[in-house]
């Protein structure tokens, strides 16, 4: 019992308290080079899975035959990725869902979240 008949008894605390520090999952702080390698890895998994896509739009776009097959291929190398639209709107890119982003995603947050508790 925590509270016992004369009060509040400090020394149950204790045990219970070093058992929940000992048991709970110990999570390495990254710094920022390991959370920009992060970064590098999720950009790399998305390329690999964009890379089907905006050949498949860039094909579609030639045989329409409404645009140069340049201006295609200048046109989707970049589709997917983060926008603004309208200047002020921020746009999610494709594939951030991938396990490599969501990890980068995590220690990109963790990392912010300790900076601000100093």
């Amino acid at each position: 019992m925590l509270i016992s008949a004369k009060g509040y008894d400090p020394r149950l605390p204790l045990p219970l308290l070093l058992t929940l520090l000992l048991a709970a999952p110990t999570a390495k702080a990254l710094g920022d080079k390991e959370v920009a390698e992060l970064g590098e890895k999720c950009e790399a998994a998305r390329e690999v899975a964009l890379a089907p896509i905006r050949e498949q739009r860039v094909e579609a776009c030639i045989e329409q035959k409404l645009r140069q097959p340049d201006h295609c291929r200048r046109y989707y190398k970049t589709y997917g990725n983060a926008t603004v639209r309208g200047g002020v709107t921020p746009v999610m890119g494709y594939f951030y869902d991938l396990p490599e982003c969501v990890e980068w995603i995590n220690a990109r947050e963790a990392l912010r979240v300790s900076r601000s508790r100093i």
